[in-house]
């Protein structure tokens, strides 16, 4: 109901707010922490149900649960490995038979071991393509396949990293895997198009309050200067920096977006260096 408020000359229109995501059903890969617990909480605030996927922390998943639900929306909580086909499958199916639809992938889940070029052992290596490219791919698919079968206009958002054009020292392995993960943003978005299905990315820079970056690296001074040296806008990110561009990404604001990622750094990637005064 609009009331229509009289305050002078002037007439105010008042009533309740307009929730870009109202009832729709999102599912956010690795939610039960970081960015993605932030995308799947503000997600809920602008009226989306959600799906939580965990890899091992259940107590994590679950808090993210209550604070979902204390929001007034319905979430659920499901284990799932998004590098293995069969765990996938449960969790799309799981998700489509607990909420009746998913309108919104957020592919999120990753891991970013710190290991020298020349140590990376083939476990490592895998394990880290599995987790950050194919678990991207697989959730994709099927979650794709669901919503052209059930002719849903969708949304997927892919979590690269602005490692994904940049390398960092130490992590060849994911900076490989979010380069990968920017080609299958562009591919997905090629052909899924036609099948009126957004497919888009966020590339996050040097962001606090995610399990990516080792405990107390951001405490570090040396790694502060360094950053905010190339960095305009003088501060390392939040995870809330990264919510309103999923949110974005994911609401009919962004229609017409097809096959970008947007860069989340403050300006940390475009900068070679900081001038001396």
């Amino acid at each position: 109901m609009w009331e229509i408020c009289t305050h002078g000359p002037v007439k105010i229109i008042v009533g309740e707010v307009i929730m870009k995501l109202e009832n729709k059903v999102a599912l956010v890969t690795g939610s039960s922490s970081g960015i993605g617990k932030g995308i799947a909480i503000g997600f809920a605030k602008e009226g989306a149900n959600v799906v939580v996927n965990y890899h091992s922390r259940k107590n994590l998943a679950e808090e993210t649960v209550n604070i979902v639900k204390n929001l007034g929306r319905r979430a659920i909580a499901i284990q799932a490995d998004v590098a293995k086909i069969d765990d996938v499958t449960g969790l799309i199916d799981g998700a489509w038979a607990m909420l009746g639809k998913i309108d919104i992938l957020v592919n999120n889940a990753g891991i970013s071991p710190e290991v020298p070029f020349l140590k990376v052992s083939e476990k490592t290596w895998d394990r880290v393509l599995a987790v950050n490219l194919k678990g991207a791919f697989l959730c994709s698919q099927a979650v794709a396949r669901k919503m052209v079968e059930n002719k849903i206009s969708g949304k997927i958002i892919n979590v690269s990293s602005v490692n994904g054009f940049q390398v960092e020292p130490g992590r060849a392995h994911y900076n490989v895997s979010k380069g990968g993960l920017d080609m299958l943003t562009a591919s997905m978005a090629v052909e899924l198009g036609p099948y009126n299905i957004n497919v888009n990315g966020l590339a996050p820079g040097v962001i606090t309050g995610t399990d990516i970056v080792p405990e107390g690296f951001m405490e570090d001074p040396q790694f502060n200067e360094a950053v905010l040296s190339k960095t305009p806008l003088g501060r390392l990110g939040t995870v809330e920096d990264c919510v309103g561009a999923a949110v974005f990404l994911a609401s009919d604001d962004s229609k017409y977006i097809q096959g970008h990622t947007i860069i989340i750094d403050g300006g940390l990637s475009i900068q070679q260096y900081r001038r001396i005064e």
